[in-house]
């Protein structure tokens, strides 16, 4: 007997899980075969190789659909594709991708095949291998955004089951902190892995001393003679925000370095003593309390990375998990430095999907401002399904509204496909819905249905009306339902690829049919001519660069406190809540979908119109595969012109430091700062970048003649001769 020649393949695995699948036991499977039960257990386990006659024998005597599957699966020749595992939920499509190449290949070969349908053959593979390397992947990851304080981290630990045992408080019962609002301290990433434990990604030792810069400017402020003294009663608080850092980080700054807030009676009135600005009294300068204030933080020892639940531990994992994620988010924990991310591993699959890998991320709550890159690489991410969180009675919030304008504005494809509502009503808000008539729901369902109204008319106005809306009382209802709706999501975008599969390998076969048929090449000269004489007329652009800095400007307009703005002046504009650098690389990007994203939709309207003319019925799917071919480039052109806008704006204006100083300069002369720096950087922008202005149409130019080289590649009306 020969061994199975895919040998390389966990085939005992996969035999095993069809033979559990069609409900049969080891020995019933032995009995009938020739081996014993202890001679298939090793096989399934992997220990002893398995013949072809003895695989097809037991898949044989299993006899079910799944065990006549395996048996194709393993004769199958992947030639063009890497083969995947035999549970793979995308394992037909991917099939089917690699039979369309196999005859794609075989149609190049051919010295008969006219320069007319050889560029078919290159348009039809470069298209299936974009969409099989999509669906050969199956993780993905779902990104959960909202304002602080709607109830974010409440509805993933529902929905994920992190959840404490033995608590029915919902506060006191998550294993991510929640409450009112500004508590999680940075990203918070939920996957499967080995055990239970807790990883973080630190920030650097340089960005936290900007913050504690911050902090101590701060404190040696407030504790000047004619400022407010440290103790005071506690119903007195500051509603501005002289900090200009976010008060988790704070926080994790107060507790690591041991300068909590005390509260205590004093003649009969609860007094707020502030040990940081007590020790702040102690020294004139701020550089001194720095020194001081990084010195208690103790940050060379605090070097851990991880840390997993020990065996035999008294707690629960969820417990234990609890704890150590609350020490860590608030900076209590001796050993953790302040993390950038902060990542909870599980040993089950996330979401309880076996088949699709998915990773919760649960975003730092947006404050004052929404646009922010760590939200809108997102919509981006062809992997990541959006979940923007919403209170019940502002949805959608405005916040989300913005979000999701820019990242269609700034030309994010297939935002319904992957984008979800998530609408977090509290306890009696649904049952509060009135019709017209003044009349009350009658159902927390019916008011569901009643505020949907609402919000897909809302949603509409900015064309957007087929977004998915869900509603979930994270308090009430069990997490079941959305959960599987969650996963559904995915399931849908990624047949949304198996379909464009079917697709384009429908169009190979009626290539190979068609490509021998005179009148057929006619029709698609014809269709090529018309297309080509498109792009001779658009070939060469002019492009403009003004108005890059439009969105930079807005958002400092836009930003409440000028103590923020001045946090990210003294970074030098690159500071997560006001990066200067993500709002210019958005407008770099702007100005290309404005003016290469219109163009091209000139181009589209030609072929989308050649669709329907009689007669052309035979270059339809021909051209739907050219208008796929250059979405999916003008979607990499707009990621590369926004990387490359950022980096470059990094290494002009970073570096301009009579700038931020001149900026850092007008802090503390009076009102007004905010619009000082916004002028000031507008000024900046019109004077003094020539050479980002150019380098800004550079990166246009050579976008758009990258778009013009696939469109020539693919609709050239003959071979170019080669250059002398």
């Amino acid at each position: 007997m020969s061994e199975l020649k895919t040998s390389a393949l966990p085939i005992g695995q996969y035999l095993a899980k069809v033979r559990e699948e069609a409900g049969m036991s080891q020995v019933q499977l032995s009995q009938a075969v020739t081996f014993s039960s202890a001679t298939l257990s090793r096989m399934e386990s992997g220990e002893k190789p398995i013949s072809d006659e003895d695989l097809a024998g037991m898949l044989a005597a299993i006899g079910t659909p799944k065990a006549a599957e395996l048996a194709e699966f393993v004769t199958q020749a992947w030639d063009h594709l890497a083969r995947p595992a035999f549970d793979h939920p995308d394992r037909g499509s991917l099939w089917q991708a690699n039979l369309a190449l196999r005859r794609l290949a075989d149609l190049r070969n051919d010295d008969t095949l006219t320069a007319v349908f050889m560029r078919q053959v290159d348009l039809y593979e470069g298209e299936i291998r974009r969409v099989a390397e999509f669906l050969a992947s199956c993780e993905h990851q779902i990104a959960f955004v909202g304002s602080i304080g709607v109830g974010k981290s409440t509805g993933i630990c529902k929905m994920t089951s992190l959840l404490k045992p033995g608590e029915d408080k919902p506060d006191r019962q998550n294993v991510l902190e929640s409450g009112a609002g500004g508590i999680t301290l940075c990203d918070v990433h939920i996957a499967q892995g080995p055990g239970y434990g807790l990883r973080i990604e630190p920030r650097t030792e340089d960005s936290i001393r900007r913050d504690v810069e911050d902090f101590c400017d701060y404190l040696i402020a407030a504790t000047r003679p004619d400022a407010q003294k440290s103790s005071q009663p506690e119903e007195e608080e500051d509603d501005g925000d002289p900090l200009g850092i976010s008060k988790e980080v704070v926080r994790a700054i107060r507790n690591m370095a041991d300068l909590r807030e005390e509260r205590r009676e004093e003649g009969g009135k609860r007094v707020r003593i502030d040990r940081a600005k007590e020790l702040a009294k102690t020294f004139s300068s701020a550089q001194d309390l720095r020194i001081q204030v990084m010195t208690k933080m103790g940050l060379p020892g605090r070097d851990r990375l991880d840390e997993w639940y020990p065996a035999n531990h008294p707690q629960s994992p969820m417990h234990w998990l609890q704890d150590l994620f609350a020490q860590i988010n608030n900076g209590r924990h001796p050993k953790f430095t302040i993390p950038r991310k902060i990542e909870i591993i599980v040993p089950d699959p996330v979401l309880a999907s076996r088949e699709l890998p998915i990773r919760i991320i649960d975003t730092k709550g947006i404050d004052q401002t929404a646009e922010r890159q760590d939200l809108e690489s997102h919509f981006d991410n062809p992997k990541t399904v959006v979940v923007l969180c919403s209170r019940f009675n502002d949805a959608p919030e405005v916040a989300l509204q913005t979000l999701l304008r820019r990242a269609r504005d700034g030309g994010a494809r297939d935002l319904p496909l992957k984008t979800v509502l998530f609408v977090l009503p509290r306890p009696e808000e649904a049952m509060a819905e009135k019709y017209d008539d003044g009349t009350h729901v009658e159902t927390d369902s019916e008011g569901y249905d009643r505020k949907r109204e609402g919000v897909l008319f809302r949603l509409n106005q900015q064309q957007l009306s087929s977004l998915s809306v869900e509603f979930f009382n994270a308090r009430e209802e069990s997490g079941r339902a959305v959960r599987e709706r969650l996963i559904e999501k995915i399931v849908d975008y990624r047949r949304h690829h198996a379909d464009q599969v079917t697709r384009l390998s429908k169009a190979v076969g009626h290539l190979d049919e068609n490509r021998k048929d005179a009148n057929v090449r006619a029709v698609f000269e014809h269709v090529m001519g018309d297309l080509n004489a498109w792009i001779r007329t658009n070939r060469h652009m002019d492009f403009s660069e003004k108005g890059v800095q439009q969105p930079l400007l807005s958002a400092i307009n836009g930003t409440r406190y000028a103590s923020r703005i001045r946090a990210a002046v003294r970074r030098y504009g690159n500071w997560d809540d006001l990066d200067y650098y993500h709002h210019l690389a958005y407008g770099v990007r702007k100005l290309a979908v404005d003016q290469i994203g219109t163009k091209i939709d000139g181009f589209k309207v030609i072929a989308n119109n050649l669709m329907t003319v009689d007669g052309v019925s035979v270059a339809k799917e021909f051209l739907q595969g050219v208008v796929s071919a250059i979405d999916a480039a003008l979607d990499q052109s707009y990621r590369h012109i926004q990387s490359a806008g950022r980096e470059m704006f990094k290494q002009t204006l970073a570096n301009d430091h009579e700038f931020w100083a001149k900026c850092e300069e007008r802090w503390g002369r009076g009102p007004g700062y905010r619009t000082a720096i916004r002028d000031m950087t507008d000024e900046e922008f019109t004077k003094n970048l020539e050479e980002a202005h150019r380098i800004i149409l550079g990166l246009l130019s050579v976008e758009w003649e990258k778009l013009m080289s696939l469109m020539e590649r693919v609709l050239q009306e003959q071979t170019k001769a080669p250059a002398a």
